[in-house]
């Protein structure tokens, strides 16, 4: 049996609508290029779903380990101490178990996104879609 793995896109929140719909598309094309993978969104504050409510809404689609992603290119206050925190993750270990369907879950805490050559590659096109529109 294939494990099935559970991906949980986890956003700061905002007044603005835009910090929610960055989280919420980066969440959607990673559920469309990965068929395999359940993807739920969860936010830190003023947006819904909250962190929690993102974890609940893996119940009933059989996932066997969550990985709760922040969508952060860098690590801060939120991600070090906020987030593990409210997700009752060990900050030395970085992972925890949950209740899901009578079931315990693994639940894992990855690193933001960081220094990657996709994140390069993307603040590049962003150079050159903005000389482009001058």
């Amino acid at each position: 049996m294939t494990e099935k793995i559970g991906i949980l896109a986890l956003g700061h929140g905002s007044r603005h609508p835009h910090n929610k719909d960055v989280v919420t598309g980066v969440a959607e094309l990673i559920a469309k290029k990965y068929k395999n993978v359940v993807v739920r969104t969860g936010f830190m504050n003023m947006n819904t779903p909250t962190m929690k409510e993102g974890l609940d809404a893996f119940k009933g689609t059989g996932v066997s380990k969550i990985i709760a992603v922040p969508i952060f290119l860098a690590h801060g206050v939120h991600t070090m101490e906020d987030i593990p925190q409210i997700l009752g993750i060990s900050k030395d270990s970085r992972k925890t178990l949950i209740k899901l369907d009578g079931r315990d879950v693994a639940l894992i805490y990855s690193e933001p996104l960081g220094v990657d050559e996709l994140v390069a590659e993307l603040a590049y096109k962003r150079a050159t879609e903005a000389i482009s529109s001058n």
